[in-house]
């Protein structure tokens, strides 16, 4: 009897240290399983775009320019706007933008030029080029046809080789379409820092 009360708490102890040692093994197991289950519903439910970093739509495939076309654009990049036969609210607001943005990139400036690029001669509408603006109106009726496929109004990052690389919606709210802009000038300052042409 005496042997027997003298093992009571040593078998408490036992019982005590099997439950702790087994909520220790439960909270390590879930400590990895928890992260584990939420990247997997993460990537499941679509959430997660693994190395995108661009705030432009990037085209896949690009559209390419024609070689003669190509030629006709300035020799770097460009900012490009595809400029309707009337240009409007959404077409005045998407040449600021592009032209606004070349300002913007400062010394890198000289790696890039804003076109817009039109269909034929006869635009109505067309803003007045500002002293300081380097944006040229080039006619380029393939390439215009080209970029129809994409929404109107799009605002466009053109490579020196002629492949319209990135996309960004136009809007006829100029708050908005000036937002687009911001977005369009830190894509275009990594795309220049990567680049070794233009």
């Amino acid at each position: 009897m005496i042997k027997s009360d003298a093992q009571h708490p040593n078998n408490d102890a036992e019982i005590t240290r099997k439950r702790n040692n087994r909520r220790l093994f439960i909270g390590v197991f879930l400590c990895f399983a928890i992260p584990l289950l939420g990247a997997q519903i993460i990537l499941k439910m679509g959430w997660y775009t693994p190395g995108v970093t661009n705030k432009g739509e990037l085209l896949s495939p690009p559209i390419e320019a024609t070689a003669e076309e190509n030629q006709l654009m300035p020799q770097h990049w460009r900012l490009a706007y595809r400029v309707p036969d009337a240009c409007d609210e959404q077409c005045v607001n998407g040449l600021y933008v592009i032209n606004q943005t070349d300002l913007a990139l400062g010394r890198d400036s000289s790696r890039v030029t804003p076109v817009a690029i039109q269909r034929s001669e006869q635009v109505t509408g067309l803003p007045e080029l500002s002293a300081d603006s380097r944006m040229q109106y080039l006619v380029l009726p393939k390439l215009h046809a080209q970029l129809s496929e994409l929404p109107e109004g799009s605002l466009l990052i053109i490579d020196p080789l002629g492949f319209v690389m990135m996309r960004y919606d136009g809007s006829s709210e100029r708050n908005q379409a000036i937002q687009v802009g911001r977005d369009m000038l830190d894509d275009l300052k990594k795309l220049l820092k990567m680049s070794r042409v233009g």
